[in-house]
């Protein structure tokens, strides 16, 4: 689904980090094919509001980047075992 015209077209970048306590809540709305999260931290919290395909493309993405996280890692942990 693409952005709606008569939504405002302000732009606004929110960081969170994500830590063992943050806490996360979802909402479904099936009748709307979407779904919200909330990711609450200590001090701020993000709602992320996306229809099915939307959280699809996103949960794909961190898919990407969790893979290419624990390639990094293991290279890593290779270079300091054969630097030793």
């Amino acid at each position: 689904m693409s952005r709606p015209d008569w939504l405002p077209t302000t732009h606004v970048e929110v960081g969170l980090h994500v830590f063992e306590t943050t806490r996360y809540h979802s909402h479904l709305y099936p009748e709307q094919d979407r779904a919200t999260v909330r990711i609450d931290g200590a001090d701020a919290h993000v709602t992320v509001f996306g229809h099915h395909g939307d959280l699809v493309r996103l949960r794909d993405v961190l898919t990407d980047v969790i893979g290419q996280l624990e390639t990094a890692r293991s290279q890593t942990s290779a270079t300091s075992t054969t630097a030793a």
